[in-house]
C-alpha cells in the first residue's frame, strides 16, 4: 500500500465503508435488534391518524400561520383523555393535495410515542408547535398500516 489511500472502487475500501453504511440503514430505518436501539433504549411506536387541522393566527401581523411544504416535521401537544394530562409528542405531518392557506385541511400524521394512543384518539384536540403554536385539530380516525 505504499501510505498511499486505497482507490474508492477497491475491495479494500469497499470493506471498509459496508459495515459503516450498514449501521447506519439499520440505525435509520429502526431495525437495530429486534426492539432495542443502542445504549438500551427501547424503539418508540409509531401511529398514523387523519385529523382535521386549523391554522392559528399569527400574533404580530394577523396572517394565518402555515405549515411549511406538503411534510412538516412538528411537535404534537395533546391530553389524556381520562387524566387530563398534556403530553409533547413528535410528529411528522403530511397535507392532503388542494390544501388552501388559511382554511381547514384534512392531513396525515404519523405521531411517535408508545402511549400515543392514549392521548390522540377519535374525536380528541389537539395542538402543532413549531416553536409555537401554528395549528389546532381533531383526530378524524386513526389509520392503520
Amino acid at each position: 500500500m505504499n501510505g498511499q489511500v486505497p482507490d474508492v472502487g477497491s475491495p479494500t475500501r469497499r470493506q471498509f465503508r459496508l459495515p459503516s453504511l450498514l449501521v447506519l440503514v439499520h440505525r435509520w430505518s429502526g431495525r437495530i435488534g429486534h426492539h432495542q436501539r443502542p445504549g438500551g433504549r427501547a424503539r418508540s411506536k409509531r401511529y398514523k391518524y387523519q385529523a382535521l387541522v386549523t391554522p392559528v393566527p399569527r400574533e404580530a401581523d394577523d396572517q394565518e400561520a402555515t405549515l411549511r411544504g406538503p411534510v412538516c416535521r412538528v411537535v404534537v401537544r395533546a391530553s389524556h383523555h381520562e387524566t387530563h394530562h398534556s403530553k409533547l409528542f413528535s410528529a411528522l405531518v403530511t397535507s392532503e393535495e388542494g390544501q388552501q392557506p388559511g382554511k381547514s385541511s384534512v392531513m396525515t400524521m404519523v405521531v411517535v410515542g408508545n402511549d400515543a394512543d392514549d392521548y390522540l384518539t377519535p374525536g380528541e384536540h389537539f395542538a402543532l408547535l413549531r416553536g409555537r403554536e401554528v395549528a389546532r385539530g381533531t383526530v378524524t380516525r386513526r389509520l392503520y398500516v
